[in-house]
Order: structure tokens, then C-alpha cells, then sequence
């Protein structure tokens, strides 16, 4: 089922560039009409009856979005830090006897692997509880994390979808109920002119 959430509005498209013929007013009538129909079709195949109901689909899976989006960037915030500081703690490993040799020569200025190991040095107090983690519990939590991450995302995407579309059955739902009440209007200032002749 396609969606799209633009109603064309024919009196828009009847004053403007587009509508100097009465063909594509036509055609957005049609357009708005299959665009209801698709609507009342899906409600109806989703057991949705009511507005209540409705909105509360709509904001219910809004929320779920919304939970799952916070839930992947937090997953990224985390996978990020655990990359910065598993990279620290490998480089202040490999620089290690470096930094003796450097300390031994009267700090030399011959010795550059210098900067990174003071690098990680400077970012271990820093950590969580003041404890380096081992490279192999990084490691471990990295794949972890990034399998939540996935199983969020595809959640993710299907709640984007299912948002989407009750969102759009609500619009045009709205929007249809919204011209018929225009159509009525206009039909009884019509039939109170023909009864003034």
C-alpha cells in the first residue's frame, strides 16, 4: 500500500500554475478520494473503528519510535566511548616500555610514542569506577552492544513504518472529514440561495 500524506487540495490546484485546465482538478478529486479509500481500508483491516482508537495507535507507536531511536543512539554513544578507550588502553600497553626508556633518558625529546601513552594515561582516571577494563571485556560488550543495536534497529524500522502509517490514515481520514464538512457547508448556503429566489 503506498501513502502519501499530501492531500491535494483541488481549490489550491484550480488557482494555481498547475490547475488553468479543469482535468487535473479532476484528478486531484479522484486522487483524494483513493487516498480516503486507502485509508478506510487500512483502518478497517487493522480493526480500528473510532478516532479514539486511532489516536492512541498513533501515539502509542510515536512513543515506541521514539524509545527505540534513544535506545540505538545510546548503543552508539557507548560503542563509541568503548572504542576510545580500548584504543587507549593498547596504545598505553605498546608504549609502556617506551615510556620507562623515555623516564630513564631525563625525558628525552627523541621519544614522540611519548604523546600517546600520556594520552591514555590522562584518560584512565577518568573511567567509570577508576578500573581499566580488559581489552577482551570491550570486546565482549562491543558485540553485545552492536547486537542490540541491530535488534533495535530493525524494531525500529517497523515501528517507523506502522507510525507512519496510522499517521496518514489519521490525516486523511481528517482531511476527508474536514471537505465534507466544506461540501456541506457549501450545499446549504446553495440550497438557502435557491430558496431566497
Amino acid at each position: 500500500m503506498i501513502w502519501i500524506s499530501k492531500r491535494w487540495d483541488a481549490d489550491w490546484v484550480s488557482s494555481s500554475w498547475y490547475g488553468k485546465n479543469g482535468g487535473y482538478v479532476q484528478w486531484a478529486k479522484k486522487y483524494n478520494v483513493k487516498q480516503f479509500a486507502e485509508s478506510i481500508l487500512f483502518l478497517q483491516q487493522h480493526d480500528i473503528h473510532d478516532k479514539k482508537t486511532l489516536d492512541a495507535l498513533v501515539d502509542g507507536s510515536s512513543a515506541k519510535y521514539h524509545e527505540l531511536m534513544k535506545t540505538i543512539k545510546d548503543a552508539e554513544e557507548k560503542m563509541a566511548t568503548n572504542k576510545v578507550i580500548k584504543t587507549h588502553i593498547i596504545n598505553y600497553a605498546k608504549t609502556r616500555e617506551t615510556y620507562i626508556t623515555y623516564r630513564k633518558s631525563g625525558y628525552s625529546k627523541k621519544f614522540f610514542e611519548i604523546t600517546l601513552h600520556k594520552a591514555a594515561k590522562e584518560a584512565f582516571p577518568k573511567l567509570p569506577d577508576g578500573k581499566i577494563p580488559k581489552v577482551k571485556d570491550l570486546n565482549e560488550e562491543f558485540v553485545r552492544l552492536l547486537s542490540e543495536k541491530k535488534a533495535a534497529y530493525s524494531e525500529y524500522k517497523k515501528i517507523k513504518k506502522e507510525m507512519r502509517d496510522y499517521q496518514i490514515a489519521k490525516q486523511n481520514v481528517e482531511s476527508f472529514y474536514a471537505a465534507q464538512q466544506s461540501w456541506d457547508i457549501e450545499e446549504d448556503m446553495k440550497k438557502k440561495r435557491q430558496q431566497e429566489r
